[in-house]
């Protein structure tokens, strides 16, 4: 659990200055008409932020395995206009406040709740612990894709 945490710390501090280094065009650019561009895939992880800190605290404070259901990602990001309505600094701001509060979050949990288990979609069911190590590993992802070629976006 402390590994985990003092990853999405040092996450959010590395990438944060690279954001920083990319021009406001650069982050608007879409590789393609229909992907995504590097603001519209930050604003995806803030998306995925707000969604998993919800899971988050339901499974933690929950007794017996909640059912966790997935989201319309692509909806969301048209549905929060990020590319539109957004700087390229709100979006990065963004994404460092929703992932500081997951963190405050997560540093509340004790070993017990990461042992906690959720339903997922297809019935199966997994630990707190695996969902926070799932979120850490999309996040690692797109975070690439942001901060690497412009051609690897969605």
């Amino acid at each position: 659990m402390k590994n985990t945490v003092e990853e999405l710390t040092r996450l959010i501090e590395i990438h944060e200055k690279d954001f920083f280094s990319i021009s406001q065009h650069e982050f608007n650019a879409k590789p393609l008409p229909g992907k995504w561009s590097k603001k519209e895939i930050l604003g995806h992880l803030c998306d995925s932020a707000s969604n998993n800190h919800r899971r988050f605290i339901i499974i933690k404070h929950s007794t017996s395995p909640v059912k966790i259901e997935s989201y319309a990602q692509n909806d969301w990001v048209a549905a929060n206009q990020y590319q539109e309505a957004f700087s390229h600094l709100d979006v990065i701001h963004l994404w460092k406040l929703l992932n500081k509060q997951i963190i405050h979050v997560l540093n509340s949990c004790s070993s017990l709740d990461f042992e906690k288990r959720f339903q997922k979609e297809d019935q199966s069911t997994e630990t707190l612990q695996w969902l926070v190590d799932d979120y850490i590993q999309h996040m690692r992802h797109h975070l690439e894709q942001i901060s690497h070629k412009q051609d690897q976006a969605l």
